[in-house]
């Protein structure tokens, strides 16, 4: 579990970086340096939340997923897709013609995830019964991202992260288990996000994921797309309500924490969920007995995978709920052959407990690593605290840190060379090659003269 080769989606081509240094600006767990004109990304850090990707004006920093390729066309084929997923199409198609087409790409069995929800939600209820109370709030595990930014940033809450499997996973052992007389089975997850990648990969919790590979929704929604625009005439698919009507929104901002007993909050964005964990590990919060947490504005519908407007999806998500909520009143009853599972799937739902990245550790030796932090604390009070980022990390502290973990030198610091310049104890050839050094030799040829000085 405790593993320091860490697994990432989000990738940097270096060939397109042009090292403008905006992924840098925006990372939440100060993960990227700019290093010889290029961005790169320190894996102890990364939490694959695709702020960087959002940012990137040159396109470099790309999503790297399993792909329909990968799917071994021997085995039983099963797709597993989120609401959100359905929720990129215009309300005029339905679920069950959507999820046709998806199996028209290559796929025996389509499954909508969110059927595992109705499982979650009797599951939420035994666990508010089995928890210590006197460890508040419990922390969703739902959102990869939120958990991974916890074991980086904040560990003192990792063992508040609940211990229960997220519903893409749940949906995927219903599906190994009920499906097992078609022999071998291989399952695909369509992913609104890269976090959910690596969770499929390398899951936090998990020895390994119920899952086999997973496939950018962008990828799917594309071929989807494709086969709709072909039916020359609409054709009537038939409406089912097989789960509870607000399952389909359980990805979204909001609905997981009513299943949870007592104060609840629900956060959505990165930015939002830094500043109340801030206040939740400085003590500023108490009374909340359970925190939603996602990475994304608006939940899954804001993922970076998803290729519609998130706030239309949303829409169109509550839009179905309605129309669950009508066809199960007409019904009268809700048939979810998954529930059918229940107890099999409640003894193999809890995941093991959430540590923080060792990785992280500046000495595994405790005593050196009270020095280096001694240490970090004196440069970063000699280092200006302007954040400027011209030395090619994000802020001032990170540079302290990366100069105790001998990845910089305090050189790297723009001012501190010019009081070194002043005090000559270093050249101005040598501060100039420490700029080159960071920001690549090619970034000051548009400062030289055409007889190749520099310009002063």
């Amino acid at each position: 579990m405790r593993d320091r080769d860490y697994t990432h989606a989000i990738q940097i081509d270096t060939d397109k970086c042009i090292g403008c240094s905006h992924c840098m600006q925006v990372c939440p767990t100060q993960a990227i340096r700019i290093v010889n004109g290029h961005a790169g990304i320190m894996p102890e850090r990364c939490v694959d939340c695709g702020e960087c990707y959002r940012v990137c004006p040159a396109r470099a920093i790309y999503v790297k997923d399993d792909g329909l390729s990968v799917i071994k066309h021997d085995a039983y084929r099963i797709a597993l897709i989120p609401s959100v997923f359905i929720g990129q199409f215009p309300s005029e198609h339905t679920a069950s013609e959507i999820m046709d087409a998806v199996k028209q790409i290559g796929f025996d069995e389509v499954l909508e995830v969110e059927q595992a929800v109705d499982f979650m939600k009797k599951e939420y209820a035994l666990i508010a019964d089995e928890i210590d109370h006197s460890i508040q709030p419990v922390i969703s595990s739902f959102c990869p991202a939120i958990v991974r930014l916890i074991q980086v940033h904040y560990p003192s809450l990792t063992e508040q992260i609940l211990q229960v499997k997220a519903p893409h996973d749940i949906a995927a052992l219903y599906m190994r288990k009920s499906r097992q007389k078609a022999g071998n089975i291989f399952i695909s997850y369509v992913t609104p996000c890269a976090a959910k990648i690596v969770a499929a990969r390398a899951p936090v919790g998990e020895k390994v994921s119920a899952i086999d590979g997973a496939i950018d929704m962008k990828e799917v929604y594309n071929m989807v797309s494709k086969t709709l625009m072909e039916k020359k005439e609409a054709r009537l698919s038939k409406q089912f309500a097989n789960m509870s009507p607000d399952s389909v929104n359980w990805s979204l901002s909001g609905t997981e924490k009513q299943y949870f007993r007592g104060r609840s909050l629900a956060i959505d964005g990165m930015d939002n969920a830094i500043e109340f964990l801030d206040r939740l590990e400085s003590g500023r919060v108490t009374g909340v007995d359970f925190l939603e947490m996602r990475a994304c504005d608006q939940g899954c519908a804001g993922g970076i995978l998803c290729p519609g407007n998130r706030f239309l999806t949303v829409e169109r998500l509550e839009q179905r709920e309605k129309k669950l909520a009508y066809l199960t009143e007409v019904n009268k009853w809700v048939k979810n052959d998954l529930m059918d599972y229940a107890e099999e799937l409640h003894q193999v739902c809890k995941t093991d407990p959430v540590y923080p990245r060792d990785g992280l550790m500046l000495d595994e030796d405790l005593e050196k690593a009270l020095q280096k932090m001694d240490r970090i604390k004196k440069l970063n009070s000699y280092l200006p605290g302007f954040d400027c980022g011209a030395c090619g990390a994000p802020t001032c502290r990170s540079l302290a840190e990366d100069i105790v973990k001998e990845k910089a030198t305090i050189s790297h610091c723009v001012f501190v060379q010019r009081v070194m310049e002043k005090n000559y104890n270093l050249s101005p050839d040598q501060a100039f090659h420490i700029i080159e050094k960071i920001w690549g030799k090619d970034r000051l040829k548009k400062y030289q003269h055409p007889n190749g000085k520099t310009e002063s």
